[in-house]
C-alpha cells in the first residue's frame, strides 16, 4: 500500500490513531491510492480473509456497491470523481464485477458507509463477517452498537459530512474537493432552508479553503474570518460548481428505462413474523427523477416485491418559479409465487396476501399520503409485467416523502406483526 497522502482513506474511520500530517506525505494522487488498492486486493484471493479490524495498521479499500457497467448512470459522480483526479473509476475502484468470482465474499471486516445493515451479500456463508465501523444518516436500525467503532448514525443532509467531520484538519486539496461536490449534490450547493443541516454546513465551511476551489473563494470564506452557511452559498465558485453537477444530474437523455431504475437502487431483505415459517423476501426500491417511463422488474435479482419511487416537476403547472410544481408518485409490484424460487420443505408464500397487506399499509400510512393513480390500469393491462403480478399505482400527496420515509414504512409494513387485515 503507498504511504502517499491518499493513505487516509483507509484509516479514515480511525483518522486520530493514524493520522500523519498531510505536509510530511509524498504526493501520490488519489487515482494512484484507488488503484493501487484494487491491485493488492485482488491479487491474491486469501488475502481477502485477513483485514483486520486494527485498520490503521492493515489498509481498507472503497468497495463501490454497483456493477462496473453502472458508473455510467450517475454523471455528476464521474465529473467529481474528474475534478478529484479519478478519471478511469471503472478500472481504478472496486466494484461487484471485480468479485463475482468470491464465494462467499472474501473479506470479514466491514466498514458501513450510507447504510448500517451489512447485506446478504457479505455475510452469507461467511460466519466471521463482522461490522467494525458505521457512519450513516439513515434510521438507526439498532446495529453493531458493541462491535462498531466508530459508530455514528445521525440526521445529515449528505452522509459525506459526517465521514467529513472525521478528517483531520490537513487533507489533500483534491480529496477535499471530492467530499464538497457530494456534500453539494445532496444538498442543492447548501441552499437555505433546504435539506443542508447543521452538520452539512459545518462539514462545508471546514472544507473549502482545503479545496482546489480555495483560490476562486473569495478571502473572507477562507481566512480567518470562517464561512457562513449563507456567505458560502453565495460564493460565486460554489454556485458555478453546484450548477455543474446539477446539470449532469439532471441530464437524463442517454439513459434508458432500466438505467433510470439502476440508477439510484436500494435492495433490503424483510423476515415476514406473519407468514408461515417466517420466510425472508428481498425487496428494493428505486428512486426515478422523472415522471415518465417504462415500468419493470428484474426478476434475476430474486425480489419478491419492488418499489419505484418518481420525483419530478410538473411542466403543465409552472408557477412562480417557472419550475413547475415538485410531485411525488410510486409504483409498486410484486411477484406472484409460481414466478419465485420455491423453498424447499417450505410452504409457498402468499403472495397475493402480502400484496394486499402492502397496499393496506401505504394507503393508510398519513405522512406518505397516497391516492390510487389513474395509470394503475395502464400498469396492468401493459405486457412490461412479470406474468400474475400484482401491481399499483399511486400519487403521493406528500412531495417531501423520499425514499428515506419509505423505506423504514416498507420495513414496518412487511415485518409487522399482527397481520394486517386488507381488503
Amino acid at each position: 500500500m503507498p504511504k502517499g497522502p491518499f493513505r487516509r482513506l483507509s484509516v479514515a474511520l480511525r483518522l486520530k490513531s493514524a493520522y500523519v500530517p498531510y505536509s510530511t506525505l509524498d504526493t501520490s494522487s488519489l487515482a494512484q491510492f484507488l488503484s493501487s488498492s484494487k491491485s493488492k486486493y485482488l491479487k491474491d484471493r486469501y488475502r481477502f480473509a485477513w483485514i483486520q479490524s486494527e485498520v490503521h495498521k492493515k489498509p481498507t479499500i472503497p468497495l463501490m456497491q454497483f456493477e462496473r457497467d453502472d458508473f455510467s448512470l450517475r454523471e455528476e459522480n464521474l465529473y467529481a470523481l474528474r475534478l478529484a483526479g479519478v478519471n478511469n473509476p471503472r478500472e481504478e475502484l472496486l466494484c461487484l464485477t471485480d468479485l463475482t468470482e468470491f464465494k462467499p465474499f472474501p473479506s470479514h471486516n466491514f466498514a458501513l458507509v450510507d447504510h448500517n445493515r451489512l447485506a446478504g451479500l457479505f455475510s452469507t456463508d461467511n460466519p466471521s463477517a463482522r461490522v467494525t465501523a458505521v457512519v450513516d444518516h439513515h434510521e438507526d436500525e439498532q446495529l453493531y452498537k458493541d462491535a462498531a467503532d466508530p459508530r455514528i448514525i445521525t440526521p445529515a443532509g449528505s452522509c459525506t459530512s459526517l465521514v467529513a467531520s472525521l478528517f483531520p484538519p490537513e487533507i489533500p486539496p483534491e480529496l477535499a474537493t471530492l467530499l464538497l461536490c457530494s456534500i453539494f449534490i445532496d444538498t442543492d450547493g447548501l441552499k437555505p432552508g433546504g435539506k443542508g443541516l447543521k452538520v452539512d454546513h459545518e462539514s462545508a465551511e471546514s472544507l473549502v479553503h482545503r479545496s482546489t476551489l480555495a483560490p476562486s473563494v473569495p478571502n473572507s470564506f477562507t481566512g480567518n474570518q470562517k464561512a457562513t452557511s449563507i456567505t458560502l452559498f453565495d460564493a460565486q465558485a460554489v454556485k458555478d460548481l453546484t450548477t455543474e453537477l446539477n446539470d449532469k444530474k439532471s441530464d437524463l437523455s442517454h439513459l434508458s428505462a432500466w438505467d433510470l431504475l439502476r440508477r439510484d437502487y436500494k435492495e433490503y431483505s424483510y423476515a415476514l413474523s406473519w407468514a408461515p415459517n417466517e420466510p425472508t423476501i428481498k425487496a428494493g426500491l428505486a428512486t426515478v427523477p422523472t415522471g415518465k417511463g417504462g415500468y419493470g422488474m428484474d426478476e434475476n435479482r430474486g425480489l419478491t416485491a419492488l418499489g419505484i419511487l418518481t420525483s419530478f416537476r410538473d411542466g403543465s403547472k409552472p408557477g412562480k418559479s417557472g419550475r413547475g410544481k415538485h410531485k411525488r408518485e410510486m409504483a409498486w409490484i410484486v411477484l406472484d409465487d409460481a414466478e419465485l424460487p420455491q423453498r424447499a420443505g417450505m410452504p409457498s408464500l402468499d403472495t397475493t396476501e402480502l400484496a394486499k397487506r402492502l397496499w393496506k399499509g401505504l394507503e393508510d400510512d398519513e405522512v406518505i399520503k397516497v391516492k390510487k393513480h389513474k395509470k394503475l390500469s395502464q400498469l396492468q393491462n401493459g405486457d412490461e409485467l412479470p406474468p400474475k403480478s400484482n401491481a399499483r399505482v399511486y400519487k403521493q400527496g406528500n412531495a417531501d416523502a423520499n425514499r428515506k420515509i419509505v423505506a423504514p414504512l416498507l420495513k414496518n409494513i412487511l415485518q409487522g406483526s399482527p397481520p394486517l387485515q386488507a381488503n
